[in-house]
């Protein structure tokens, strides 16, 4: 090589090597981020922990904060304080703060909601569907300046940051950010009384998400354009397994309310799918033991091919937390590297009456961590075999 280009070539090193130091530290558009409750035993597979991205996330917001949370229950000293004060702090820099919680559940936990109302940049409202569909705010997720948001089944809750067994991704996909931009818009005018807002929503142009990547909602009929019908999608993921199947929830029910009758869309995909021989894995928390929803978990268990286990996580050392010490994921994993990551258990109400968000992935990194996540609870020491000839007693929860 003539002196003079391999001078040119030398030169460039460094500028080469600096390039492809920041793209490799460029960080993932996915990231999955969890909750381990302390004091067990439970992998967390390099995942970090939302008390700790939640207020990273907040503190990184210029514009906006648009939040959606089935109910905000805090607790001073808790891991959750963090989180508030991030929030109250984003408001006092004048970013804009929205927060929409469920009209039921803020008379059941209205401290911390109290806490926002009346602050400067931030505004509260509550989300009323019983007239319109019966059903509630049950989705949990933020959207910062409409670039990235976090999504999962954490609730704005001191316990899913420190008692509950959690998982939600981190998104630093725009388009993602984008089509939870619009849910919150639609439904945050709906609760202002604004009749025409999904007339609006349903008129706007449709979103493009590739095929390996979007976002799946509930109700149906209140997406925007472009976001996928969650439970369709849900039986299209089950429908297309060839090998395995893995589920974890915190329940289950065949339950249909009385005017739509048993629910078993999702157990009649899973038994299509045991039929063809894919192996079927069901994880659900002790709290699917009651009467309820028991029968329906024996139903499938007797199927071959699908086993039902039950995860048992024990109290706190500091005795008995209400509403905590439970498996609350609402997780898929399907072959090699199809991923659900959401907020609906499987339930006819999740899917049919209450807003709800679910992204699908096909992302082999993301798949080894839900992986590894849910083996250390399948074969770890808080699971058991549903046997469906015993009789159960039912875990108390309050």
């Amino acid at each position: 090589m003539p002196a003079e280009r391999r001078s040119r070539v030398f030169s460039l090193l460094p500028l080469l090597a600096s390039a492809a130091f920041f793209a490799a530290a460029a960080p993932p558009d996915f990231e999955v981020v969890t909750t381990i409750p302390v004091e067990t035993a439970i992998s967390p597979a390099g995942t970090r922990s939302a008390a700790d991205v939640w207020p990273e996330m907040i503190r990184g917001a210029r514009r906006t904060l648009d939040i959606a949370e089935f109910y905000l229950s805090g607790r001073r000293g808790e891991a959750l304080e963090p989180v508030i004060r991030a929030v109250l702090a984003a408001g006092r820099r004048r970013v804009r703060v929205r927060i929409l919680t469920d009209v039921a559940m803020a008379a059941v936990y209205p401290d911390t909601l109290a806490r926002f109302q009346g602050r400067p940049n931030i505004m509260t409202r509550l989300f009323d569907w019983r007239k319109l569909t019966g059903g509630v705010l049950h989705a949990k997720y933020f959207v910062v300046d409409n670039r990235e948001a976090f999504l999962g089944s954490q609730n704005f809750d001191w316990r899913s940051l420190r008692h509950i067994q959690e998982t939600g991704l981190r998104i630093r996909d725009p388009l993602c950010a984008e089509a939870l931009g619009r849910i919150f818009e639609a439904d945050w005018n709906y609760s202002a009384g604004d009749g025409g807002a999904y007339d609006r929503l349903s008129g706007m142009p449709a979103l493009r998400f590739p095929a390996d990547a979007f976002l799946a909602a509930s109700p149906a009929r209140f997406n925007p354009p472009g976001v996928a019908a969650a439970l369709p999608t849900l039986v299209g993921l089950i429908d297309s397994a060839r090998c395995r199947i893995a589920v974890q929830l915190l329940s289950y029910s065949v339950e249909g309310g009385r005017e739509a009758g048993r629910f078993t869309v999702l157990e009649r995909a899973l038994r299509r799918a045991a039929g063809r021989n894919v192996r079927v894995s069901l994880l659900v928390s002790n709290w699917s033991l009651r009467p309820s929803q028991i029968a329906g978990l024996k139903d499938l268990a007797r199927i071959p091919g699908i086993e039902v286990r039950f995860a048992v996580i024990p109290p706190s050392g500091r005795g008995f937390i209400p509403y905590a010490r439970v498996i609350h994921s609402k997780v898929v994993r399907v072959d090699e590297d199809l991923c659900w990551v959401g907020t609906s258990n499987w339930g006819h109400d999740y899917f049919f009456r209450s807003r709800n968000v679910e992204v699908v992935l096909r992302r082999p990194g993301i798949a080894r961590v839900l992986d590894k996540i849910f083996a250390s609870l399948w074969d770890g020491p808080y699971a058991h075999k549903l046997d469906p000839d015993r009789e159960y007693r039912a875990p108390r929860i309050n």
